[in-house]
């Protein structure tokens, strides 16, 4: 029997909060408490970081000194050719007779001087006064509590962007702002996307306290069906764009400091969306889903935090990330593995019902390499992912990275980074599966642990 979704997507009109699903599910008790104290942990931060009215960023010292320079040189140009057509007036006007040029010009000149010199002193200290208070207040078109554009404000959002010095949110299903790889975007989309990333990691990566929060989409709820449906005939896949979207900030998180990881948040609501939100400082950007119109072509509304609409969007992103039902972006796209004791998260992708695991060096994923193939049989492992039951694997071969083929395509479309080596698991008690088709000329019949070329395992048992 097909399944049935809600008719509409939610408007404030129609609430917010009727598209939410009611699950009953059992849960952990631990896992509960430990989310619980996640929950109360951000309701703290969010008591300091997220008043509305959040002052704008400052932009960089040698910015704002080549923005004064560049002012100043324009207001020294005006200035000129306004005394010029002024003098050039006043002689007409006055028009001196014969022998009382001499007087005139002397009067002129003097005036002129006098007036340059309180120019000279006085300019620098009226653009010093508009420079603050641009950087205080924002511009008039900041300062204005609501504007619309037809489509989203590419521009708008990288110049923030790059300005913030506190918060950024972004919610929608899939985004087409945070997906550089879409074949269908245009040259002129494509570049603006481009900036768009380039400025979120600058500001990820930069010496501040910025947080980013992104809340997209779960490609596997009936939501994010619902609205592949609804964009069908318009080439839009949700579900593959948040994979694309995951693969993306994942490749960013992984470039970023260790220190810096921890200002990057993203969730995966299960919901029916509202709209979509992108918010920097106490600015924001929203949209009202419309049918068969992806959120970045449909029509903006930007406005200030502290409006009415601003904080009801506000409050509806902080109660879909608290959600019992949101789930981190590690948790989604990583596998826990535990070998005896010990255990961490681990990159994984399932092809023709055989999982492969992909590992970076023994020093990021030391628990999987103790269970790397040998002679006499890898460890025992457990292996449980998101909506996964745990089980039991053994690693049965070690690929290298650069031989993996269509499987390492894989891991690079799910995580968008490279590992160094691929281990094929089969599960405790099963016989292993066929090997890769890439690799089947390659291996031949060598034993599990050999590495190709080198004649000696790769771990001893």
């Amino acid at each position: 029997m097909p399944e049935e979704f809600p008719p509409e997507f939610p408007t404030p009109e129609h609430s917010f909060a009727a598209g939410r699903h009611a699950t009953n599910t059992v849960t952990d008790p631990a896992r509960e408490r430990e989310r619980e104290r996640e929950r109360e942990r951000e309701r703290e931060r969010e008591r300091d970081r997220d008043p509305a009215d959040a002052p704008e960023g400052r932009p960089g010292l040698w910015t704002r000194l080549r923005d004064r320079r560049l002012s100043a040189l324009v207001a020294w140009s005006v200035s000129v050719v306004l005394a010029a057509v002024a003098i050039a007036v006043t002689m007409i006007w006055v028009h001196p007779d014969k022998g009382q040029w001499k007087e005139f010009f002397r009067g002129v000149t003097g005036e002129v001087a006098g007036a340059l010199l309180v120019a000279f002193f006085l300019s620098p200290v009226f653009l010093a006064i508009r420079s603050f208070a641009n950087e205080k207040f924002g511009s008039i078109a900041d300062y204005a509590p609501m504007t619309g554009y037809e489509r989203f404000p590419y521009l708008k959002f990288i110049e923030r962007l790059e300005r913030c010095d506190d918060l950024v949110r972004i919610m929608d299903t899939s985004s087409n702002i945070l997906d550089v790889t879409t074949p269908t975007a245009r040259e002129e989309e494509a570049d603006e996307r481009r900036r768009c990333v380039a400025a979120l990691t600058n500001v990820l990566a930069g010496d501040n306290e910025v947080r980013v929060e992104i809340l997209l989409l779960d490609p596997t709820s009936a939501a994010a069906r619902q609205r592949s449906a609804d964009l069908k005939d318009e080439g839009i896949n949700v579900s593959e764009g948040v994979g694309r979207n995951l693969a993306l900030l994942n490749q960013i998180r992984c470039g970023l400091p260790d220190g810096a990881r921890g200002k990057l948040l993203v969730k995966l609501y299960n919901a029916t969306p509202a709209c979509a939100y992108y918010r920097v400082d106490d600015r924001a950007s929203i949209a009202f889903y419309s049918l068969r119109t992806a959120s970045e072509q449909g029509a903006h509304v930007d406005v200030a935090l502290k409006e009415k609409l601003g904080k009801i969007v506000n409050d509806h992103f902080r109660v879909i990330r608290e959600d019992a039902d949101t789930v981190e972006m590690v948790e989604y796209l990583y596998g826990t593995l535990k070998v005896g004791n010990r255990k961490e998260h681990v990159a994984w992708v399932e092809r023709a019902g055989t999982l492969f695991l992909g590992l970076a060096s023994p020093r990021e994923n030391p628990v999987a390499w103790t269970a790397a193939p040998s002679a006499r049989g890898g460890e025992v492992m457990q292996l449980a992912a998101y909506k996964r039951k745990a089980r039991e694997y053994r690693s049965m071969r070690l690929v290298l990275w650069a031989e993996t083929g269509s499987v390492g395509q894989l891991f690079k479309d799910k995580y968008g980074v490279d590992f160094q080596v691929v281990f094929e698991l089969a599960p405790v008690g099963v016989p292993p599966s066929e090997l890769v088709p890439e690799q089947a000329a390659l291996n031949g019949d060598r034993p599990a642990g050999n590495e190709p070329g080198m004649g000696r395992p790769i771990v001893e048992g």
